[in-house]
């Protein structure tokens, strides 16, 4: 697992990631790394926290944005405040400080290895095509059934 998910594949069907958004949990990041998800930049998601949840997961994006990593990857004007796509959640793995340097380039964080940080391992990223204005909470959370239909009723950029 260490390094496969260097090589994240374009997803293709994407009525089959439909059917598996309608009951997918969702998860707030703040910007830029909400965006670096998106891009395929960020590989690596970094919570003070574990999950049982493997699988889609909807992304979305807090309002608070972090103007100096902004700066640091050439990122403006960025959506804040809703759901800007999905990515799947492949596996969650406790980082030790060796883990830690190892995937530096795909975590993307400068400082120094944190005690008990786990790693979400990222992949697939898809981006909706019109991003749906939305609170969103802490925590892996679900939405209300009537969000996940506005969700649903969007296009996802490559889809058909």
């Amino acid at each position: 697992m260490d390094q496969d998910f260097l090589l994240n594949q374009p997803v293709t069907d994407f009525g089959r990631v439909r059917r598996l958004l309608v009951d997918a949990p969702c998860l707030s990041i703040r910007q830029p790394w909400a965006e670096l998800i998106l891009v395929d930049r960020k590989k690596v998601e970094l919570r003070q926290w574990s999950t049982r949840h493997r699988g889609w997961t909807w992304l979305h994006t807090g309002r608070s944005v972090d103007p100096a990593d902004c700066e640091r990857f050439g990122l403006s004007s960025l959506f804040t405040g809703g759901f800007v796509g999905a990515f799947h959640l492949r596996d969650v793995v406790p980082l030790d400080s060796e883990r830690w340097e190892a995937w530096r380039s795909v975590h993307l964080d400068l400082g120094r290895h944190p005690p008990e940080v786990f790693g979400w391992v990222l992949a697939n990223p898809v981006r909706l095509v019109n991003p749906v204005a939305a609170p969103g909470s802490r925590g892996l959370y679900r939405p209300d059934a009537s969000l996940i239909a506005r969700l649903l009723a969007q296009k996802f950029i490559g889809e058909s």
